[in-house]
């Protein structure tokens, strides 16, 4: 919990200890191990090396640990159980990851999920601290210990309002949101002075171009007939990768090799 919080204070917080007696613990697992597991500064906490390699083997040992129990008591009859966790960002969770892993979740009710949507530079952060088992990026993270495995590709293309008049503004989920430079430098074109306004999510994007407040930059997979809003002609398709990333480890359980499968299986059906 230290680890996923990077706080003390919270952690204790979180699993009903004071927080002195939080830290005589970490520091008597420090002691017995001759090890440092946490680097403490006015900043915050940060894992040491050895405390990530400590984190990757508890991991590894709440996974046997539910599966186990879910043998034995929740889905005794050969079905899977256990813990699914899994981040991803705004424009793929509901449109893709949720719908490749709904067969399994179907199959097997015993197994208890967790989705969450992360803001993209956030995600290293929060499968390296545990917080999410398996996250998706529209980039690959190129480390020696994780594993990526691509599931296809979105396309992003330019809506324009079918009802307003064209506005010469682009929305922006914030101003940190670099998709409509990036789709504008995939055209060749030099768009020095672009307005931008900023809508907070994808959801945001789209109904604000529906609205005729502007245009956006989107993937094509998430316009049906009933949004009014249409293609803008004379752009090239921009496709961007759709990345799933976990820790290589030496053992996986039933679940994730099954969650690995499932979305490597089902994604690219929902990224047409």
């Amino acid at each position: 919990m230290v680890a996923q919080t990077l706080s003390f204070s919270l952690a204790a917080e979180r699993i009903h200890i004071t927080q002195p007696a939080l830290s005589q613990r970490i520091q008597s697992l420090e002691k017995n191990l001759g090890l440092t597991l946490f680097v403490r500064d006015p900043k915050g906490v940060k894992l040491t090396e050895a405390g990530l390699r400590l984190l990757r083997y508890c991991q590894i040992k709440d996974h046997l640990e539910s599966e186990l129990l879910s043998d034995l008591v929740k889905a005794p009859d050969g079905r899977l159980g256990g813990r699914l966790r899994i981040s991803a960002y705004s424009t793929v969770m509901h449109s893709v990851v949720m719908p490749a892993l709904a067969p399994l979740l179907r199959e097997n009710p015993a197994v208890q999920f967790e989705f969450n949507m992360c803001e993209m530079d956030d995600m290293p952060g929060v499968l390296e601290r545990a917080e999410s088992d398996f996250i998706v990026m529209d980039r690959v993270i190129d480390r020696r210990n994780i594993q990526n495995v691509p599931l296809g590709a979105e396309k992003y293309v330019l809506i324009q309002s079918r009802n307003f008049p064209v506005r010469d503004v682009y929305l922006d989920h914030d101003p940190n949101d670099q998709t409509t430079d990036r789709f504008f430098r995939t055209q060749g074109e030099k768009r020095p002075a672009i307005v931008r306004s900023y809508v907070d999510d994808i959801h945001g994007i789209l109904r604000g171009v529906a609205l005729g407040l502007g245009q956006g930059v989107v993937p094509r997979h998430l316009l049906d007939d009933d949004l009014p809003v249409r293609v803008a002609k004379g752009y090239k398709l921009m496709p961007v990768p759709v990345v799933l990333h976990y820790f290589r480890q030496a053992y996986y359980s039933n679940l994730q090799k099954a969650t690995i499968e499932a979305l490597k299986l089902n994604s690219s059906q929902f990224l047409r």
